[in-house]
């Protein structure tokens, strides 16, 4: 059976230190996350026969953690009861959220010196992804990927584009990332993917989050 996904795309604040904000240049509205937001959780998952859910945000979903301890715990006991898998996104590489909890744990980060930082909790798979900012070059991906390669706690490796204003995608090195998709990296192309899921809503849409919603 093919992974279907959710992502429950939350707003817990924001560090403010990523290369870009899509929800920012784009004037995204995604309101504050709540703990009652989770209420129709299981049966948007059973409605849309979703397998794995995934967490992202509009602002680091691991943004001032030990505020939301109670959330994650009961999205935990949410996931367990349908023997779903979770798959977490932050560029928060230490943390007191239970990494060791989540079938996957995708890492965004920004520069070679904080591959070394990236360690296995226990058998979750690590994923990192770069956002390919006009300063890359094929050098600079060709190093970061050795680098992987090397990183025994490191399973996978993935680029993407920045999205900017009026949702535009831009490409740099774009014909050398997709040369190597799929045998050094995974190059991901901009595109809705999975359904989000915003304070009990569904979008089709990351870019409508806020603007409509089906019930």
């Amino acid at each position: 059976m093919k992974d279907k996904y959710l992502s429950i795309i939350t707003n817990f604040g924001c560090h403010y230190t990523c290369p870009y904000c899509l929800v920012k240049n784009n004037n995204i509205i995604i309101p504050p996350t709540t703990i009652g937001s989770l209420d129709k959780l299981i049966d948007k998952i059973i409605e849309n026969e979703i397998n794995v859910v995934s967490v992202g945000g509009g602002g680091d979903p691991l943004h001032l953690y030990c505020n939301h301890v109670s959330y994650y715990r009961r999205l935990f006991n949410i996931l367990n009861e349908l023997k779903i898998p979770l798959e977490m996104h932050t560029s928060y590489i230490n943390t007191m959220f239970p990494i060791e909890r989540c079938g996957r744990v995708v890492y965004h980060i920004r520069s070679l010196l904080q591959l070394e930082e990236i360690k296995r909790y226990a058998k979750e798979i690590v994923r990192v992804v770069f956002v390919v900012t006009e300063d890359f070059s094929e050098g600079m991906i060709d190093r970061i990927a050795d680098e992987v390669k090397h990183n025994s706690n490191i399973d996978e490796l993935s680029f993407r584009q920045m999205v900017g204003n009026n949702y535009q995608t831009t490409h740099y090195c774009e014909e050398y990332l997709r040369s190597g998709h799929k045998k050094d990296w995974w190059y991901i192309e901009q595109c809705d993917f999975n359904l989000y899921y915003v304070e009990g809503n569904i979008y089709t849409e990351y870019s409508k989050i806020g603007v409509s919603h089906e019930a």
